[in-house]
Formats: structure tokens, sequence, C-alpha cells
């Protein structure tokens, strides 16, 4: 999967209500019950063996466009999103309310968050302790040019960051934001990163330092990445209980689903079609994660071709009406996901069921083609002043669900007198591509976090907007929305950008993405969390019964 990433709502920044907590998206929910049969108490010992998907790009919280799956079993941060959808606190103490003391609005109007660390906390060095001045050079690096950060919008009203003590970090907001308590979710080694060029050092980026549980071990290309347990972990010496967890790289998902049977892993992520061969799994456990998620296809008008063709509203429209949907989910995937109309998952106090929809009409597409000066060539291509309507999708190796949607969407469109053509590259080179905006179409998942906001990915200039679409009518909804403390009101805002956005035609809600995850019986304590962080938030408490 390429998988970029953004944060149901938790603990708002509220300034006039006390406490802080609005609603949240409900929680992700195993649609198969799935009760571990792992030994009644924790056992030590043993190697947790993942089957993963793609190799990964690199290996920083910040810079990565694949969940942190691998970085979370080593790197921590002050918060992280749970199984129940909520930030809970880990290199923090305490996550600042207005109940608890810790947000005060100054003078000036600004405001004031104050972060209580934890103490005693040590890098896996073992020298150089973990300390307000990491938080600090985080935020520096975050909100710095060119950092690649992908939420790096989401940090930009902190106008500072101060040391008050070696244990307390204190940063100071411009404008209100409802998303501050889901950010920080990894922290930063000032020792080992001051001064480096952090997305490009491999030093880091390949073999990261953390505080957390597990220690790096080896990135073996195109087979493994390999940690073992911290032997001073700060939760506590009984923490991790397993001695290594070796993260196995298989992007054949007909290979993954073989290891399982095989039972040469302990747990896999499969695909929607293959819940049909992994629910009676004699040593396993079946879970149907519900995500934050959903996919998506898009545009990039980033070149000069791609802005001559989808800058036309009514091409993007066509497009659109052009994809059968409910064949891609009735077909492809078996009916285990649900057509998806807009961004806010169903589940979500935010979902609007009322924006404009696309439904396939190929009648209304070719009338739409027609009518915007795109005939019908003699090859039955359509074109315009020279230009063939002929597109190329940039698709991961490793996706084997989106070869067979394609393969729906090129007869779909083709029958229409649009080509499509597939340049299909490893998941690391197609992640590139992407951010480079050097593409024309394309189709991907989104994970958000436990937060709705979507600013990043579709206002102007949105850390994640590689397609270069711009609304300024969406973007003042989106940051506004941001920005809002009252949840009705946020509820409003949140609903005016899903209206703006699919009326805009830029991007085209697919479905929304379920995970099922295989598990063995013998992995105790695991905990499936559907938001943009994943499910090894508690790995340290993971363990393999006997």
């Amino acid at each position: 999967m390429f998988i970029a990433r953004l944060k149901p709502l938790l603990a708002v920044l509220v300034i006039t209500i006390v406490g802080g907590c609005g609603p949240s998206v409900a929680p992700s929910q195993p649609t198969t019950t799935a009760a571990a049969s792992a030994a009644a108490s924790p056992v030590k010992g043993g190697t947790l063996r993942i089957g993963y998907g793609a190799e990964v790009d690199n290996l920083n919280a910040f810079t990565s466009q694949f969940l942190t799956d691998i970085e979370l079993t080593m790197v921590e941060g002050l918060i992280v999103s749970n199984d129940k959808n909520e930030y809970i606190p880990v290199l923090a103490k305490q996550i600042p309310t207005v109940a608890n003391g810790l947000v005060k609005t100054r003078p000036d109007g600004k405001l004031e968050l104050t972060w209580p660390l934890q103490q005693g906390v040590m890098w896996h060095d073992q020298t150089h302790e973990f300390t307000a001045d990491d938080v600090c050079f985080t935020w520096k690096y975050i909100v710095s040019p060119g950092s690649e950060v992908y939420n790096r919008n989401s940090y930009l009203p902190i106008s500072d960051c101060r040391v008050q003590d070696k244990y307390t970090a204190v940063m100071v907001w411009d404008t209100p934001s409802a998303i501050y308590n889901g950010l920080f979710e990894a922290i930063l080694p000032k020792y080992m990163l001051d001064g480096k060029d952090i997305v490009k050092y491999d030093g880091y980026n390949r073999s990261p330092v953390g505080t957390g549980p597990f220690i790096f071990v080896e990135w073996k290309a195109g087979e493994y990445v390999r940690v073992k347990r911290n032997p001073n972990y700060w939760r506590g010496n009984q923490y991790p209980y397993a001695d290594e967890v070796v993260f196995r790289f298989i992007p054949d998902i007909n290979t993954r689903l073989n290891a399982v049977k095989s039972g040469e892993v302990d747990f896999a992520q499969l695909t929607p079609p293959q819940v049909k061969d992994a629910k009676d799994l004699p040593n396993y456990n079946l879970i149907l994660v519900q995500q934050n998620s959903w996919q998506h296809f898009d545009m990039s008008i980033k070149t000069p071709r791609g802005a001559k063709i989808f800058g036309d509203k009514a091409v993007r429209q066509a497009l659109f009406q052009l994809i059968d949907r409910k064949t891609i989910v009735d077909g492809v995937l078996e009916g285990t996901v649900q057509i998806a109309d807009t961004v806010a998952p169903t589940t979500s106090p935010f979902y609007n069921p009322d924006v404009k929809k696309y439904p396939y009409d190929p009648a209304a597409a070719k009338k739409l083609l027609d009518d915007a000066g795109w005939k019908v060539g003699a090859d039955g291509i359509r074109e315009k002043d020279g230009e063939k309507l002929s597109l190329t999708a940039l698709l991961s190796s490793a996706d084997a669900i989106g070869k067979l949607y394609w393969q729906v969407i090129q007869q779909n469109m083709k029958a229409a007198g649009v080509d499509i053509k597939i340049d299909t590259k490893d998941a690391a080179a197609r992640s590139q591509v992407w951010r480079s905006g050097q593409w024309e179409i394309q189709i991907s998942r989104w994970v958000l976090p436990a937060d709705p906001s979507v600013t990043g990915l579709y206002s102007c200039k949105g850390s994640n907007n590689m397609t270069g679409f711009c609304d300024p009518a969406l973007d003042q909804a989106l940051v506004a929305s941001d920005q809002e403390l009252d949840q009705a009101k946020r509820k409003t805002l949140l609903f005016k950008a899903q209206e703006l956005l699919a009326e805009d035609a830029y991007s085209l809600p697919i479905y929304y993405n379920v995970n099922p995850i295989v598990i063995s019986k013998k992995l105790g304590n695991f905990k499936a969390s559907g938001t943009n962080l994943g499910s090894f938030w508690n790995v340290y408490e993971w363990y393999l019964g006997k």
C-alpha cells in the first residue's frame, strides 16, 4: 500500500468549556469475533513474526508515506491513538486541557499548552535522556521548510516551543486548534539529529533510535526489518514481553496468505477478497478492522498536460461517472466494503450524506466529454486539439487489489473512448512520483487519524496535496474547521467542506476500507485500531502464549 496519513475528535482545545472532549468517530470494531486463545497470563520471550505488505520507503515516522507500524515498535511520541479511537499520553504524562490547567489564554490572545513529560526515559543508546529539548527540537524540524512531514500544516499554528524545565515543554499557539491533541506522535532524538539534514539522513531514516520497547537491529533490503527487546524500557522491565519482532516484507497477497496457512507468521494483513479463505483457519483468528480510511481517484494538474485536461471540471466529472464503483465493491472486493461518496466515514458525526454523488453513468459521461470538445477518433480514442484522451495511471506493484479494480476501470473508460495505461512501480518509487506531482491519475488509500481533518490533503497548500488543485472557498472552510472549538459549528464547516469537495470534482471517493487481519491464536493483548497510527500502538504488551 501506499498510504498517506492525516487524525473522531476526542479532546479538543477548548477555552470556554471545561474538559475539552468532543464526539469521536465510532471505534473500529471486529466484524468477526476474534478473542485470542493465548495463555491467561502474559508469557515472556519468543519472536513475533509479522507478515507485512510492501517494503516501506523509510523508517522516519514523520516522512514515511506508509503506516508507521514498524516505527512504533521503536519510536514513541507524546501521544498515540488506541483501539477506542482515543488519544492517550505516552511520553507526555498528561494531554493538556483547560480542565487540568495545562491550557491557558495569554493576555495577547495566544494559547499556551504545557506538556509535562515522563521522567527517566532513556534513548536506546542508554546514554542520553529524553527531555523537553527533544520535544522542541522535533517541533522546530517539523515546521521547517522542506521537512517533508506528512502533516506539517497542522503544526504551523504553533509559533514557539520553549523548554520550561528538563521535563516540561510549553507550546504557544497563535490560533486555536481542534487537532492539537493528535500531534507529536513521534519525538526525534536531538543528540543524534541536531545539525543533520534529516530528510536525507539514512543514519536515522533506515535505523531509527527511539525510546520505545524495541531496538532496531537490521533492515535487510527486500526481505525484512528486525527489532529486538529493549531491556531498559521505561515502562518497567516486564515489558516488552516478546524478545524480537520481525517484519517480513511479503508484497504478494497470495504468498502472504500461504505464509499464514503454513504457520510462518503470527500476524498478517490480508485483502477483503481473501476473507473467505482465512475465516476458518484452525490456528488463527480473523478480525475485520473498520478503518478511518477510503480509496480515492485523483488527478494531477501539476504537469502542463494534466492542467490542460483536468483543468476542465466537465472532464473530471465525466471521468468520475465512468468508474463503476458498484462492480468494484461487489465484484473485486466481494461485498466486504461500502461505496464512499465523501471523505468522512459513515460512522463519524461529521459524515455528510447529502454531498453531490457521481453514480456510474456512461451516457452522461459521454455527453459531458462531447460537449467539452473531446470527440471520438478513428481509433476509438477521444481527442481534442490534437491531444488524445489517453491517460496513465500510477500504481504500486504491491497493490494486488488495485490491479484488479484498474481492469474494471480500463474497461469502463475504453467503452467511452478514454484510454487508460498503467504505470506500475515498486511502492517506494511510486511514493516518490506521487510526491512530485508528475503523474496523471491514480487511486490510493488515505487513512485518517482519530480526528476528521483533511486540510493537509485538500487545502491549496496542504502538505499532502500532490494534485495541485486549489479552491479558496474550500480552503476557508477547511482551515476554519481546524480552528473551531464548538463542535456544532465545526460540523457545519466540515459539512460545507465535503459539499465543496464533491462539487469541485477534485477527488472521487471509491470505497471505505476494511482491514482484514489474521492473528495467531497464541497472540495475546492484541487490540486492533483503525486510525492512521495503526494497531501496533500497544505492541509492548503483545505476547505469544504457549
